[in-house]
């Protein structure tokens, strides 16, 4: 039996219907608990997320060898606390002759840690990659839910595309009170969303419905001007990765952006003054990165990108920030 439960659990996450909790009844016996167990798993899922889990894009792993060891890294994930990898960074509003002011924070579970706790190799290979933070996104979804927050900040959560019409997204959006939803924005991979056509208006109508709002992430900035404009129309916020891009590159590539456009962009990545002065030069609001910490307490600097007096009240931000997020 217990062999059978195991090749059917590797079938069953192979096509990414979950893993596989077995139960033994004696139908001679319990045949009325058997009927009200079936009962309550087929009321967990509905026949329309049922139905999206079909249609996503499914690349088969390499070799059975692959496949194991995606099955071991999920009993070793399942076993962590996920809490202790959690990480998270803010976004910032820069805008000329404006205080710097607190736009969100966005959470994330480092997968560089879990490469240490799993002893897998998961970002060098695209196939781990892409099914592990299916895994992984679910542990996050599980851990947000039961996460007594009550702050006012923005709440950015990265996540693969099969998480958002798994079981563990519905639970979230049914146990986390309206108000904090409609501060939430998912972010969802550029690439991913493209790869699967067939969902990407269920997503949207939840997403609608709920009040969430919707990133593009990972959006490079040679392929900004490529956006369909259907894409730029539905997204709420484009997370453009800048960290290798030089301010004349950036200033070059935003020129050929509309407004509209570049008042959706997130700088990310921002490592350096000079790329955080491309983005408020050519009118980018939304800025994230390692380089912001050195900016922001550089009261010189604020004042010599954004504008004098601009870094003034700054003190009385930072102390908004910490009450925002507790």
């Amino acid at each position: 039996m217990e062999e059978l439960v195991e090749n059917v659990r590797t079938f069953l996450l192979a096509r990414r219907y979950g893993g596989l909790d077995c139960k033994v009844f004696d139908l001679s016996e319990e045949a009325s608990a058997f009927a009200l167990c079936c009962v309550g798993h087929m009321r967990a899922i509905t026949r329309e997320n049922a139905e999206d889990f079909l249609d996503f894009y499914l690349a088969p792993p390499k070799n059975v060898t692959q496949l194991g060891q995606l099955v071991e890294i999920e009993r070793i994930i399942g076993q962590a606390d996920i809490s202790m990898h959690i990480r998270s960074q803010l976004i910032w509003v820069l805008q000329p002759e404006s205080t710097p002011a607190l736009a969100g924070e966005e959470f994330w579970v480092s997968i560089a840690a879990m490469e240490e706790i799993s002893g897998k190799e998961i970002l060098n290979d695209e196939w781990m990659f892409a099914r592990f933070t299916e895994l992984l996104d679910n542990r996050v979804l599980s851990y947000v839910t039961k996460e007594n927050y009550t702050g006012d900040v923005a709440r950015f959560l990265n996540l693969n595309p099969v998480a958002v019409v798994s079981a563990n997204f519905q639970r979230m959006i049914k146990t986390i009170p309206s108000r904090q939803l409609r501060k939430l924005t998912v972010e969802i991979p550029l690439l991913m969303w493209r790869n699967n056509p067939k969902v990407r208006q269920g997503i949207l109508s939840r997403f609608q419905r709920h009040g969430i709002r919707l990133a593009f992430d990972r959006v490079p900035l040679s392929r900004l001007t490529q956006l369909l404009a259907k894409e730029t129309e539905i997204a709420d916020f484009i997370k453009l990765h800048v960290a290798d891009c030089e301010p004349d590159e950036i200033r070059q590539t935003l020129d050929q952006c509309s407004p509209e456009l570049i008042n959706k962009i997130v700088f990310c990545r921002c490592e350096t003054v000079a790329q955080i002065e491309a983005g408020v030069q050519a009118g980018v609001s939304y800025f994230q990165g390692y380089g912001l910490a050195g900016f922001l307490d550089a009261p010189v600097e604020i004042e010599r990108v954004l504008g004098k007096a601009t870094a003034k009240d700054l003190p009385r931000a930072r102390l908004a920030q910490g009450r925002a997020r507790a």
